[in-house]
C-alpha cells in the first residue's frame, strides 16, 4: 500500500522491515527492463549484473535504507522530546512555577533524553548508513566502469578484475 504524499516522506515505523530481495518503493533497476533487447551486444555483460551483482548491490542498498530510516526515527524522537519539554518549561514558566508535577515530568523527560542522546551517538546509525550506500554506489560505478571497458577493465578478463573488485567492496571494513 503505498503512504499518502503528505507523510511519505516521514521516516517509516520501526516495525517495517522490507524483503531485501524484493523490489520496494523508491528502487530504481540499474537496467532497464528492455536492456537486452536494445543493446544485444550487451546481453553478456547484463547477465554479469543480474546473476552476481545485483544481489550484493541489493543488499547494501537495503542495509543503507533501514539504517537511515533508523537514524531518522532517532533524530525525530529526540526533535519531539525537546519539543515536549520546551513545552513543559514554558508551562512552568508561565504558571511562576511551583507545580511539582510539571517539573518533576520536565527532568524525567530531559533525564531521558540524556540517556537516548548517548544511545543514538553509541548506535552510530548515520554512519553506517553512509557506509553501505557508498559501498552499493560503488559496485553500481565500476559495474558501469565494466561496461564502459574504461581504466582497470580495458586489459584482459574484465569481468574476473569486476567480481574481485565488487568482492573488496562487500568486503570492505565498515559498519554494515
Amino acid at each position: 500500500m503505498k503512504r499518502p504524499a503528505l507523510v511519505a516522506r516521514f521516516p517509516k515505523p520501526f516495525w517495517w522491515r522490507p524483503d531485501p530481495d524484493q523490489p520496494w518503493a523508491g528502487d530504481w533497476p540499474v537496467l532497464p527492463e528492455d536492456a537486452d533487447h536494445l543493446y544485444p551486444e550487451l546481453v553478456p555483460d547484463f547477465r554479469i549484473w543480474r546473476d552476481e551483482l545485483e544481489r550484493p548491490f541489493r543488499r547494501l542498498d537495503h542495509d543503507a535504507q533501514l539504517l537511515q530510516q533508523q537514524f531518522w526515527r532517532q533524530q525525530v524522537t529526540l526533535i519531539a522530546g525537546g519539543l515536549l519539554a520546551t513545552a513543559l518549561g514554558a508551562f512552568q514558566a508561565a504558571n511562576h512555577g511551583g507545580n511539582r508535577g510539571v517539573a518533576a515530568a520536565l527532568a524525567l523527560l530531559a533525564g531521558l533524553l540524556t540517556g537516548l542522546t548517548a544511545i543514538v551517538r553509541g548506535r552510530r546509525a548515520q554512519q553506517g548508513y553512509l557506509t553501505a550506500r557508498l559501498k552499493a554506489e560503488r559496485i553500481k560505478s565500476e559495474y558501469f566502469l565494466f561496461l564502459a571497458r574504461a581504466g582497470a577493465y580495458a586489459g584482459a578478463d574484465p569481468a574476473e578484475r569486476l567480481r574481485q573488485q565488487v568482492e573488496d567492496l562487500a568486503d570492505a571494513e565498515g559498519a554494515t
